[in-house]
């Protein structure tokens, strides 16, 4: 009989019930999707990176001769010459090319005694495919460290075979034994992967990783070193000892693996996205026991007379409690199951969204019983504790108690704190104000409700545009359409339609290695701009720099930027900061940097050119399209446009059930006071206005105060990567973010308050004759 009693109690509160139900399936299927997801690339990813000998640290080292090394007097004439860089230095004198990088082996394993260091050749292409433009980067075999690992097919074997990833085979529909044109045709001869490129991080723009227009190549040492393409060089390596810092002329940096975006991002991934799968989901899940808790205490008080008069008549604690207990977890058991069962079926979706960007081996997911108790009986434990714990002490009371009326509770610390605030407001004022704030507990769930999904939609909001400015940039701005790299040592002749630049790619801040890049001052396809529009031209009495550059040194607009060239230190105010994250670049005048490079001989050299139509392959090995860069963002920005829906949708569908069943709970608690403000006159907007509007201005308190809290918390963000992994993330405040926000938490309040708005409109005027009668 009980339990069929407390059963119609809880069918008769449906609809706050199935806003819990979401608020449980989301916990449970948050923690299971996210967790099979990330395991589902964790397991085959850690073999992987073990059986192909990832690299534990890489030493990023200048691809130019040093100063030191023109001593040697064969190296001095060929610098002389104008062969300065490593690649320059491999094509003229392969064999002086290995004595040097020998040399520097020598000198880091010295520095390191227990490390083994490899080097890691590499050369960046581009092609046509399909109509677009492709970018691949080629790798050379390894002997020891960052092996290939092969997904299917064979390596290849012959000049004119090639391996490329699976996933952009599967993406521009290639199969083994296909032909495809890289300037000259390949056979696809299987599909493989590179332990030191999970990400497919070719330059220094972090977020072109669309892994259906670039991949990395295999080919034979012979085809790679046939192939032209812009080529680099670091050092990789594996030790058993501490990974120290090289101070050595030609090392620019040496980092760990793990602080790599190319290499290391997995890691941080793995174990950050598990954090998160645990954090959101306990919030989660405290946010709904709570929410129990209430429901079960409102439900519970409203039956104190029936739940005396059976202790009147002999019935004790053990008897009435269970069928509240074991109905309140046999629905929380169900929610939890039906979450496990739905993150589970969400796991594979996710899995294979990392793995869009993520270059790595994968498996199918398994269901594992650790998994299943961690996203079922942990939080049912939790709920159990919590809902018997307030059924145990409402219970606890005596018969006499519970059917003599109960005496109003005293102002707890927020009311008086709220009262004293409106100490000089009118009676209708204060009784609504104070009413919201009355229980301690739902306050601050309604706050913390409110508080989390604000942060996500500002964080969301300030993503908006962020891809575009580091993927692309300004490109959308300039008039070029294509930026073309030709061989330093002999500058062609200018065609129509072409304005030369010139590049040169080690320079130092601050022991950070940056990009000079000379324009000249009448320069009309590529015009530099500030985060104004206000156009920026390179001028004799100063510098321009990017935004990456200066947030990462402190830069502003007048400071005095040093500047290592070649052993000399060179001084100059910045004039502007360029609205450009696609790396850290110092713009000047092009003599300028012209004479710097030769020493005052020369005010003409260039090593490249922005051109209206493509410039001819053969003097320009190295061409970049425009259009083709902006094609290549589009996956990143589809990507972030899915996690920004989430962000907001996920947001939205919290606060909404939070709202919904504390606005619910607060007209049922109060049948008795909305039907006495009805009978002293009050009508029903007035009535609903003194119940529920004042969570209204609590909800827009909240969402105001929740924005500099995500301000502080997304800055605390790209301090940690700028950091880490050299990242500047463009996220923007504002100020009509603002009234978007309020906006949005309007919206969601409004309709979550809705039913409890027309269950105020319902309740009638006999409800105080019928509670003073009982």
């Amino acid at each position: 009989m009980l339990y069929k009693n407390v059963l119609k109690t809880l069918v008769g509160k449906w609809m706050q019930l199935v806003s819990i139900a979401v608020i449980i399936v989301m916990s449970s299927l948050t923690y299971t999707m996210m967790f099979y997801g990330i395991s589902g690339i964790e397991v085959p990813t850690e073999d992987y990176l073990a059986s192909s000998n990832q690299e534990d640290f890489a030493v990023e080292m200048l691809n130019r001769v040093t100063a030191d090394e023109a001593n040697d007097p064969e190296i001095a004439s060929l610098v002389a010459s104008g062969t300065y860089t490593l690649a320059d230095l491999k094509q003229v004198d392969p064999e002086r090319f290995d004595d040097l990088i020998g040399a520097r082996i020598d000198a880091v394993e010295s520095v390191m005694p227990e490390a083994t260091l490899e080097l890691r050749e590499s050369k960046l292409i581009t092609y046509a495919f399909a109509g677009s433009e492709h970018r691949g980067l080629v790798l050379k075999e390894t002997m020891t460290i960052n092996q290939s690992y092969l997904e299917a097919g064979s390596r290849p074997t012959t000049d004119d075979e090639v391996a490329l990833n699976a996933k952009y085979a599967e993406k521009n529909g290639i199969e083994v034994g296909d032909t495809i044109d890289l300037g000259t045709p390949f056979t696809v001869s299987g599909f493989v992967l590179f332990p030191d490129y999970t990400l497919p991080l070719f330059d220094e723009n972090f977020f072109n990783l669309d892994a259906g227009t670039q991949t990395l190549l295999l080919m034979t040492d012979e085809a790679y070193e046939a192939v032209v393409g812009t080529e680099s060089f670091r050092l990789a390596g594996v030790t058993d000892g501490a990974i120290d810092t090289v101070e050595l002329p030609f090392v620019v940096s040496v980092m760990e693996t793990e602080n790599i975006m190319r290499s290391g991002a997995i890691y941080s991934e793995i174990s950050s996205g598990k954090a998160m799968a645990l954090g959101l989901s306990l919030f989660i899940v405290s946010i709904a026991v709570i929410i129990v808790a209430i429901l079960i205490s409102n439900m519970l008080e409203a039956e104190r007379g029936q739940i005396g008069l059976l202790k009147a008549i002999g019935y004790n604690r053990r008897q009435i409690s269970p069928p509240y207990l074991v109905l309140i977890l046999v629905f929380a058991t169900l929610m939890l199951v039906i979450g496990y069962f739905l993150g589970l079926y969400f796991a594979d979706p996710l899995k294979n969204l990392y793995l869009d960007f993520y270059l790595l081996p994968s498996i199918t997911i398994a269901q594992n019983p650790l998994v299943f108790l961690t996203a079922v009986f942990a939080p049912l434990l939790f709920f159990a504790i919590v809902a018997g714990a307030v059924i145990y002490k409402l219970m606890g009371e005596s018969a006499l108690a519970l059917l003599s009326p109960r005496d109003n509770i005293s102002l707890n610390r927020l009311s008086r704190l709220v009262s004293r605030m409106l100490s000089r407001a009118s009676g209708k004022t204060k009784f609504k104000y104070l009413y919201a704030v009355k229980s301690t507990g739902s306050f601050i769930i309604f706050f913390l409700g409110i508080l989390f999904s604000t942060l996500l939609i500002v964080f969301a909001l300030m993503m908006n545009g962020a891809v575009d400015r580091m993927t692309v940039g300004g490109l959308n701005d300039v008039d070029y359409a294509y930026e073309a790299y030709a061989n330093t040592e002999s500058p062609p002749m200018l065609a129509d339609g072409q304005e030369p630049f010139l590049a040169y790619p080690f320079a130092f801040v601050e022991d950070q290695l940056v990009t000079l890049k000379g324009l000249s001052d009448d320069n009309t396809l590529y015009r530099l701009q500030d985060r104004d529009g206000n156009e920026l031209t390179p001028a004799t009495d100063g510098v321009i720099v990017t935004e990456p550059l200066a947030l990462k040194q402190s830069f502003d607009v007048g400071d005095t930027i040093d500047l290592e060239l070649d052993g000399e230190t060179l001084s100059y105010p910045i004039l502007g900061i360029a609205d450009d994250f696609t790396g850290d670049v110092v713009y000047l005048p092009i003599e300028m940097l012209s004479n710097e490079l030769t020493d005052g001989a020369s005010s003409d050299l260039f090593n490249g050119v922005y051109a209206s139509e493509r410039p001819d392959e053969s003097v320009y090995p190295t061409i970049l399209s425009r259009d083709g860069l902006i094609e290549q963002s589009e996956s990143i920005n589809e990507y972030m446009n899915l996690m920004m829906n989430v962000m907001i949708g996920g947001s939205a569908l919290i606060a909404f059930s939070i709202l919904f069943v504390l606005t619910a709970l607060t007209v049922e608690k109060n049948y008795y006071v909305i039907s006495l403000l009805k009978v002293m006159g009050y009508n029903r907007r007035e009535v609903r206005s003194m119940i529920l509007d004042s969570y209204f201005v609590y909800a827009l308190i909240s969402a105001l105060l929740s924005i500099p809290i995500a301000l502080v918390v997304l800055r605390i963000i790209i301090v940690v990567f700028a950091e880490d992994y050299g990242l500047v993330l463009p996220l923007e405040f504002e100020w009509i973010y603002v009234l978007y926000t309020v906006g949005a938490v309007t919206l969601l309040f409004f309709v979550s308050t809705f039913v409890s708005r027309r269950k105020i409109d319902q309740i009638p005027l006999q409800e105080v004759l019928k509670t003073y009668q009982e």
